[in-house]
């Protein structure tokens, strides 16, 4: 599978305007921290990981967050913030509903209270006040103008509702919309869906190696991940592999 290298964005939104008219330093650290190649399956996980970082840091009442990717049969969840968010995902895919699937399904945004929450999907609303859980909102994700997923925000109260908020939140999605695109470019959603897992199933070895690799050089994790690719690209390996044998090397060199 190709996939784009470069951002898919042609021009900015209107909500990007608008946020940037109202906090330009917040919104240019934003679009760097987001402005990532889509240049591989791990580094279209790595952007949605920023980008549910960048919900729970930015967005009033977020207090956790993930994506759910509904590219073929079955949905999964991508960047969880915390398991809060992979244990009540998973709650949803085992009722087959939701609000972040019904967010994925429709293509219209899901905001609501435990309370409503609790009305719709009764078991929903135990598991959500059994962990904590207030406020949710899931809003969707597009690829070829089809719904394809959502972006789902959990709260301890409620997530916020005014025009900087919801901006804010659009920016991301259009950031996650902008990666899904990437990684579904000749629109064979399953190959995609597959090749998201595998992202994810590489990635928890790919930060351990960003880590070794930032102790070693003191640098930050973007360069470290950067060296990291640069090696797999020279040794015609996947990144996977290289960061595999980064960490067999810094166990080998432990006294």
């Amino acid at each position: 599978m190709n996939f784009d290298s470069s951002h898919p964005r042609a021009r900015p939104s209107g909500a990007l305007e608008r946020a940037r008219g109202r906090e330009p330093k917040l919104i240019d650290r934003l679009e760097r921290s987001l402005s990532t190649p889509a240049g591989s399956p791990d580094r279209v996980v790595e952007l949605m990981a920023r980008c549910t970082v960048a919900a729970v840091d930015l967005v009033v009442g977020v207090d956790h967050a993930g994506v759910t990717a509904s590219l073929d049969s079955e949905p999964f969840t991508v960047a969880p913030t915390d398991e809060r968010v992979e244990d009540f995902d998973r709650k949803q895919y085992l009722l087959d509903d939701g609000p972040c699937l019904s967010a994925s399904r429709t293509g219209r945004s899901v905001r609501m209270s435990v309370e409503q929450l609790g009305i719709q999907w009764p078991a929903l609303g135990v598991a959500a006040r059994n962990a904590g859980l207030t406020g949710f909102l899931a809003v969707p994700l597009f690829n070829s103008g089809l719904p394809v997923g959502s972006l789902n925000m959990y709260s301890h109260s409620a997530v916020a509702d005014t025009d900087r908020d919801r901006d804010l939140v659009l920016v991301i999605a259009e950031y996650l919309g902008a990666g899904l695109d990437a990684i579904a470019t000749d629109n064979r959603l399953e190959r995609a869906g597959a090749a998201l897992r595998r992202g994810i199933a590489s990635r928890a070895e790919i930060e351990r190696a960003v880590g070794i690799l930032m102790v070693r050089r003191d640098t930050d994790p973007e360069t470290a991940f950067s060296e990291l690719e640069a090696e797999a690209r020279r040794e015609s390996r996947h990144i996977r592999d290289v960061a595999r044998q980064t960490i067999i090397s810094a166990d080998d060199d432990r006294p």
